[in-house]
């Protein structure tokens, strides 16, 4: 099962203020590396390194490391991104979406409200973390 996780879960996980089920969804992923497949676009990863402390961004790319492809942001085909665009999300909110359909996504986990209000018509289905 390919996943894509939005940057939330991954500063929910690690942050200074915690959520315990993003905590367990990550403990999940570290546990089943061989049926859970992540990928990160390079906005995620940079959007968790502003939003987490040195030592906890060191535990997010240990956890990366050894279970997940980063993709820069310019090989998601532009189209993509508008097409998400032309559905009122935000750019970055669209760059995740275009993201999740272009490299072909099962499930996109986002602990974002905007996300979890569109679920309709997707190539991908929108989880939280529970």
């Amino acid at each position: 099962m390919l996943l894509i996780l939005d940057s939330n879960v991954y500063i929910f996980a690690l942050g200074a203020v915690r959520d315990p089920q993003c905590e367990d969804l990550l403990n999940l992923i570290a546990k089943n590396p061989e049926r859970i497949f992540i990928r990160i676009p390079r906005l995620i990863l940079t959007e968790v390194r502003n939003n987490l402390t040195i030592e906890a961004f060191k535990e997010f790319m240990l956890f990366l490391h050894k279970r997940t492809i980063i993709d820069e942001d310019s090989e998601i085909p532009f189209e993509l991104g508008s097409k998400y665009e032309a559905m009122n999300l935000k750019p970055a909110d669209a760059l995740i979406a275009a993201y999740a359909e272009y490299v072909g996504a099962e499930i996109l986990v986002s602990e974002n409200r905007h996300f979890l209000s569109r679920q309709t018509n997707l190539p991908f289905k929108i989880v939280n973390a529970e």
